[in-house]
């Protein structure tokens, strides 16, 4: 690729392989009024008018929730994050109608929950957490649906034959102390992998209670397990590291989603887009090699792709060793023979490819990073990789540095697998009294024989939040309650503590884990009648004051984020001795099952929210399906959406298929998380269950004994197609993403933005830019406008789910999406650039699209009711009463981000979520209007938030400083790609970012002055 001319080298950024080089089918789209013809929806389309029989079925439910209210509870304070005391020394308590905050912590990730009169509504990310750093991924913004989800268990019950029978407490832990009195000794509790020292103790304190037994931490899909292992073999010492990806100048990646759902991944993202920021006088960027079997998030933002078939890591991370050694590292004891050209033959990619990336490592030695695992890796040689890549850290000096082990995120061996044999063998020979399930679902991850083992305990109790596959398959179900409903701590990194504290008292009659393990001792641990009493005592004993936890319940965290500092420590003595060399696999087509970045090992199943959000690199929805190369469908006559059968030694399948460009020829691949059973509505039946081809803890390299078509069609519901922009004819002249090189952007920041096509006109003496017809208005105050990072973006959709939360945007569910009707504000358009036929040189472009707030905007001109207008603020509004859904304005607009309603999602038996199920609604945003059907909706730049901190302004005094107001997106981006604020103020962020020579508008051209601005995209 020639460097010198970027954008005419890489030509067009082209949106998918179906319409590369195929411009009368994209122009067509693009001009196309609808997606699909709205007359099949209109006749499904329902009333929308409550009866009588669903009004008094709410009714009842708010009547009964009242009166659950009325009972008598111990009062557990809680702490606002800001502090509410006035300088009269009173405190100003929560006043109605006013949002406040409140700390808290889950799966490592500080949070703060936004709460309006007892409820909490929307989670952002804590600033002063250290690990997160006010990050928050699209899962965690999506948690606050799992709080109000409608299928959690609401209460305790007995089990039998699958049946779900609701009990009392009082019957469940007089069964559970029954059987407890009668195996002492032979306890068992399995939980998934705890960071909470409070639980940790808690759980040794219950043991001890009840006459001894074991703890196993198991996970199926954890890489931690691989990581610890290959450490203790590498080093002598179990842990699991940080990973410093602020401090690398150049990473590699080795089928490691670290910004998906690696470890850290917020941290990860956070840190690794510190090191993409030019706008900050940076002259220089971080330069990221993704190898990888199937293209991942995080590999989207490579500088470069190595594709690898299911099996070879260990074999790239050979090659990377050879690399490293015709540089002069000491590794010929490690390759032995092999070369890098034998092994790039061997792998299928290029040697050019593997020395360029061996040579960006060792001109970074100390400041480089090598990360490799997660599901895609797990193959039956996953802990000797793990020990090949400590040894390529090792040689580049790395360790002590990027690797930091003096604080890592677990100390220990996370031996997960073992401890799943260990349980195995144990129920086998009916060695296992009472059995504790928490939050581990084994009958869906690790198959149907577990519904019998589970039975060879005296009595299996699963703690968990509902009638999972796991439950049904025990003895009872002891309801567990959601994080924000919860008392904790936390150790996500050693050193650093932060604090679980409840937002809401339990919506259900359920009880948190460790207060079940209370109930079920008779009612008291450790001296405590309660988990809160617990903890709360527990940590005023190590501050010394009860202000002091106050203070900690404020914050959220013993350490706050510009307290932290990462400091080098010394370089651990590597075991050679640990290096084996990597096994074989026969040829063929192989297999590698992963976790996508929102449903993960398949917990958030039923979330509606993220079953919705497309995949950032395939940007299907709702399913699983089998990912194919367009090199290998094009040998199997393979298109997508056919319906593929996939058979292994273990097992089959048959799924449809995504034709995905990027992917090795002999790679298929199948995400793991679908296919549940006993999910919810929401997410019961969609996809597959992918876990039935794993073999035996492996996940990758598995051989695909047979590949082949059905004959039948299965229509995946994928975005890609759906709002397509019309760049205007020969898109290589008119690039919607427009890039340059880190090369030619040192020479010239404007470097791949193209000349502006409006004319220049002489006024007062000066050139300027040509206004047209339109007239000119004048935005005395306030004029919002926005900035977007294309080099930041990495395209997670953290910012879609976001903007879904604080706006009550609608789930539709997989039919309405197939038609094109998801109802997304902003959406994320992902472009390829390259040859598709080489893998290896295709990069993939990510462009958030939301209203670009058009001066003139086109929208506005057309609609005959005045239902979108331009405030004085610059924004183009909404007037949703008096919207007649002529969708005019859909159709006018450049952009394709206006959204219609074609039916009542919240309200009918229509979409994903099945109508306003108690207790949905209670998370909807009282600040935003929740629309109806025939109603045009898009975004407004958060107008809510806008209101709200003009008000504050106002009553204080002075206008809105800079940085005070953030949109729901803008918060929400881990990697800060998104500025925002009044443009009219020159010294904002937004305004020199608007005029920094990276800048462009899309469709400039059509003079409709969008007032978002976009930053070109730089790679290294």
């Amino acid at each position: 690729m020639d460097k010198k001319n970027f954008q005419k080298e890489k030509k067009a950024h082209w949106l998918s392989l179906e319409l590369k080089d195929n411009e009368k089918e994209t122009k067509d789209l693009a001009r196309s009024e609808f997606f699909t013809s709205p007359d099949p929806v209109i006749a499904r389309i329902k009333s929308g008018e409550f009866d009588r029989k669903t009004f008094l079925k709410l009714m009842g439910a708010g009547v009964a929730m009242t009166s659950l209210n009325c009972v008598r509870k111990p009062v557990e304070k809680i702490v606002p994050y800001v502090d509410l005391k006035t300088d009269e020394g009173t405190f100003d308590f929560v006043k109605h109608g006013q949002s406040y905050y409140y700390a808290t912590v889950f799966n490592g990730t500080g949070y703060l929950v936004r709460s309006k009169d007892g409820r909490p509504l929307k989670l952002e990310g804590n600033d002063d957490h250290p690990v997160s750093q006010g990050a928050l991924g699209a899962s965690g913004q999506a948690a606050i649906f799992d709080l109000y989800d409608p299928d959690r268990a609401q209460g305790p019950a007995a089990i039998s034959g699958g049946k779900v029978e609701n009990i009392y407490w009082a019957a469940l832990d007089s069964k559970v102390q029954e059987a407890l009195s009668k195996n002492k000794g032979n306890t068992v509790i399995v939980t998934k992998p705890l960071d909470s020292p409070s639980t940790k103790a808690i759980i040794a304190d219950f043991l001890k209670a009840v006459g001894g037994g074991q703890h196993l931490e198991i996970s199926i899909t954890s890489p931690e397990d691989a990581i610890s292992k290959a450490q203790a073999a590498s080093y002598g010492k179990a842990v699991v590291p940080n990973y410093n990806f602020e401090l690398a100048n150049t990473i590699l990646s080795i089928d490691c989603d670290f910004m998906g759902g690696w470890l850290s991944p917020e941290e990860h993202q956070k840190d690794f887009a510190k090191r993409r920021n030019l706008r900050d006088g940076a002259k220089d960027l971080n330069y990221f090699i993704a190898a990888e079997s199937i293209p991942t998030m995080s590999g989207s933002n490579a500088d470069l792709r190595l594709p690898i078939r299911p099996g070879d890591q260990s074999k790239l991370a050979l090659a990377i060793a050879a690399g490293l050694g015709e540089l002069g590292a000491n590794t010929k004891d490690v390759t032995g023979a092999s070369t890098v050209e034998s092994l790039a033959n061997e792998l299928g990619v290029t040697a050019e490819g593997i020395r360029k990336t061996a040579k960006a490592l060792w001109t970074n030695k100390g400041r480089s990073l090598v990360v490799a695992g997660g599901l895609s890796a797990t193959t039956k040689e996953a802990v000797d990789f793990q020990i090949l890549v400590n040894f390529l850290n090792s040689t580049l000096d790395n360790d002590g540095k990027t690797v930091d082990y003096a604080s890592p995120k677990k100390e220990g061996l996370a031996d997960y697998s073992g401890n799943l044999n260990k349980l195995t063998e144990a129920l086998k020979q009916t060695k296992v009294g009472v059995l504790f399930l928490y939050d581990t679902n084994l009958v869906y991850q690790a198959g149907d024989s577990w519904k019998d083992l589970l039975h060879r305990a005296a009595l299996t109790v699963s703690l968990t939040d509902r009638a999972d596959e796991t439950a049904l398959a025990s003895n009872y179900l002891a309801s567990t309650t959601h994080f924000l409903e919860s008392w904790g701590d936390s150790e996500g990194t050693k050193g650093i503590f932060s604090i679980q504290q409840p937002a809401i008292r339990p919506l259900f009659d359920t009880r948190s884990f460790e207060d079940s393990l209370i109930a079920f001792a008779g009612g008291s641990l450790g001296g405590e009648k309660s988990f809160y009493e617990y903890v709360k005592n527990s940590w005023t004993k190590k501050l010394g004051s009860k202000q002091k936890w106050e203070d900690l319940l404020r914050v959220g965290t013993t350490v706050r984020a510009k307290d932290r500092r990462k400091t080098a420590s010394a370089t651990r003595g590597f075991n050679k001795a640990a290096l084996k060399k990597p096994a074989g696999y026969p040829a063929g087509i192989r297999l590698a099952l992963y976790e996508t970045s929102s449903i993960g090992d398949g917990r958030a199943a039923n979330n509606s929210l993220l079953q919705e959000l497309p995949d950032p690199v395939t940007k299907v929805t709702w399913d699983n399906y089998v990912v194919i190369s367009p090199a290998l469908a094009k040998e199997k006559g393979i298109q997508s959406n056919d319906v593929v059968s996939v058979k292994t030694a273990k097992g089959s399948i048959e799924l449809p298929a995504q034709v995905q460009p990027g992917v090795h020829k002999d790679t298929i691949g199948i995400a793991v998380g679908y296919g549940r059973t006993a999910a919810g509505k929401v997410g019961n039946e969609v996809g597959k269950n992918a876990y039935v081809l794993a073999e035996g803890g492996v996940f990758s390299g598995i051989s695909v004994t047979s590949l082949e078509k059905t004959g039948k069609t299965y229509k995946l519901a994928c975005t890609q197609h759906h709002h397509v922009l019309s760049p205007g004819f020969g898109y290589e002249d008119r690039p919607l993403v427009q890039s340059t090189s880190l090369e030619e952007w040192k020479k010239n920041p404007a470097s791949g933005v193209k000349e502006s096509e409006i004319p220049k006109i002489k006024k007062d003496g000066k050139m300027v830019y040509a206004t047209g017809a339109n007239p000119v208005h004048e935005y005395p105050g306030y004029k919002w406008g926005m900035a977007i990072d294309l080099t930041a973006c990495t395209g997670c959709g953290s910012c879609v789910i976001a903007c879904q939360v604080e706006n009550n945007i609608p789930v539709v569910g997989r039919d309405e999406v197939r038609v094109g009707r998801e109802m997304h504000w902003l959406r994320i358009d992902r472009y390829y650039i390259g040859d598709p036929e080489k893998p290896e040189d295709l990069q993939i472009a990510h462009q958030p699209m939301l209203c670009q707030q058009c001066d003139n905007a086109p929208c506005e001109t057309v609609c005959p009711v005045m239902a979108t207008v331009h405030s004085s603020e610059g924004i183009n509004d909404m007037v949703y009463n008096r919207c007649v859904g002529t969708r005019y304005c859909s159709n006018n607009c450049p952009y394709k981000v206006r959204r219609y309603n074609w039916a009542q999602h919240w309200y009918n038996d229509t979409g994903a979520e099945k109508g306003s199920r108690t207790p949905r609604y209670l998370g909807l945003n009282p600040d935003v209007t929740v629309r109806g059907r025939g109603v045009m909706e898009k975004c407004n730049f958060c107008s809510s938030r806008i209101a709200e901190k003009k008000i504050q302004a106002k009553n204080e005094g002075r206008t809105l400083k800079d940085g005070e107001l953030k949109t729901a997106c803008q918060q929400s981006c881990a990697a800060d790609a998104i500025s925002f604020g009044n443009t009219n103020d020159k010294s904002s962020t937004v305004s020199k970012l608007s005029s920094d020579p990276r800048s462009f508008r899309v469709l400039e051209y059509l003079n409709v002055g969008p007032q978002v601005a976009y930053l070109t995209r730089v790679r290294a």
